[in-house]
């Protein structure tokens, strides 16, 4: 098995009898800035952190995958607000660890008894600043 990475206890791998990784890892990043009016000048901005962070994982039975295990595994980190690190390869990515603030589900394929066999999920992030 060739371990890609992890978030927690979620890891992200590739083996002979399974694929559990990113269909696409495609970071959209931005920053987060607030307008302060002033009187008879230009308005002021304000750099107030970063916004969230998204990536998009693929799920399917025919790579060894349950679809819907895994995202109620995500669905359940997000629900108890789990912090992590963000590795991926020998790397963690940002400064910070990372929470799951939203997840976007696409159930693709269904087999002739309702059983799920292929999903997407868009992942979103934000770092987890502390106090």
């Amino acid at each position: 098995m060739a371990l890609i990475g992890n978030w927690g206890d979620f890891t992200f791998y590739v083996s002979a009898d399974q694929i559990k990784t990113f269909d696409s890892l495609k970071w959209d990043s931005a920053a987060k800035y607030s307008t302060h009016d002033r009187h008879l000048r230009e308005p002021l901005l304000e750099f107030t952190g970063t916004d969230v962070e998204t990536f998009t994982m693929f799920f399917s039975v025919f790579l060894g995958v349950n679809p819907i295990k895994e995202i109620a595994s995500l669905l359940q980190a997000m629900r108890r607000g789990e912090v992590n690190r963000l590795v991926i390869g020998p790397k963690a990515y940002g400064t910070n660890k990372w929470v799951i603030t939203k997840l976007s589900n696409s159930l693709k394929r269904f087999d002739r008894w309702g059983n799920l066999l292929v999903a997407s999920v868009n992942v979103t992030m934000q770092s987890y600043a502390v106090r």
